[in-house]
């Protein structure tokens, strides 16, 4: 499975972890402990090539996912990384609705005056190529056929997020009313998206995107209500996400000679009297020149 192209998915909480999984019943999966974080590893077909689809659980707020998917990406190498999972939903959100974002708005950032709180919004954008295939997978509503065929049929947002470290319980809160003052365009509010596109950004060679399932619209969130409401979002979220990854062709296909180290770690040197030789490392990024100089010049 090395030389397959990777995919990693990324969930914050236990009913998003739980919810990928389920969906993925039938794939021989096996756990790799990294570092001391858990793995799960399949192989994940996809439209034009077979993926090797990495699990990890995050963790909440913006904070600790950033050190987690930075963690994913620096042993795992993916082309695309997505985070899915469960969000409140903003505007003419419903529940069970599902959001893939085209830019994820960091709220928090501002300055505490006397006249007030000023935002300073830091905002990063979702990759292009994946929010070009979303729109793909929404259309061809195939994507659904992992969804309970006697659900609402879900619709597919493509608008922002905002993603902050309060769970907001209220549209009346100083907080849901900063976000609808300052970018009235966001579709939904999370806790984890903006942190994973901050780690995914300083990445070369990195797609991502946040996908989230609505799972309450802020004033009826209830503890009653999640225990049924969130399981129906997340599987939602998690089933547009690894629809997401079926669609997407790699941008590079990864090479079997990049696990292994060439000619068992030989290297080439100049040989004879006052030869100078300076090797190049050889392997994935590795970069240098040879220079050899048999006469000492």
């Amino acid at each position: 499975m090395k030389h397959l192209p990777t995919a990693v998915l990324c969930t914050p909480l236990d009913v998003e972890h739980r919810a990928a999984l389920d969906l993925l019943d039938g794939h021989r999966i096996t756990e790799h402990l990294e570092g001391g974080t858990v793995y799960e590893v399949t192989e994940f077909e996809g439209r034009h090539t077979a993926w090797r689809l990495v699990l990890t659980l995050t963790s909440r707020r913006n904070e600790d996912t950033a050190a987690a998917v930075e963690h994913a990406i620096a042993v795992w190498d993916p082309q695309i990384l997505l985070l899915a999972g469960i969000a409140g939903g903003l505007r003419d959100s419903s529940i069970g609705d599902v959001i893939a974002a085209t830019k994820v708005y960091g709220y928090e950032s501002g300055q505490d005056t006397d006249g007030g709180f000023e935002p300073r919004v830091d905002t990063i954008r979702c990759s292009h190529m994946l929010i070009q295939q979303a729109h793909r997978v929404a259309e061809d509503r195939t994507w659904t056929g992992r969804l309970d065929p006697d659900q609402r049929r879900p619709r597919v947002f493509h608008r922002p997020i905002a993603a902050g470290g309060k769970v907001v319980t209220g549209t009346g809160s100083e907080t849901a009313a900063l976000i609808r003052r300052t970018f009235g365009d966001t579709q939904g509010i999370e806790m984890e998206g903006y942190g994973a596109m901050a780690a995914a950004s300083r990445s070369s060679g990195v797609d991502a995107m946040v996908v989230r399932g609505v799972s309450d619209l802020i004033d009826d969130k209830t503890k009653s209500a999640d225990r049924t409401r969130q399981p129906l979002a997340a599987r939602n979220a998690a089933a547009f996400a690894l629809a997401l990854i079926e669609r997407c062709k790699p941008a590079r296909q990864h090479r079997a000679e990049d696990d292994q180290v060439i000619g068992g770690g030989n290297y080439t040197g100049a040989i004879g009297d006052g030869a100078v030789a300076n090797t190049a490392a050889i392997g994935p990024g590795a970069s240098g020149h040879l220079t050899i100089n048999q006469h000492g010049r």
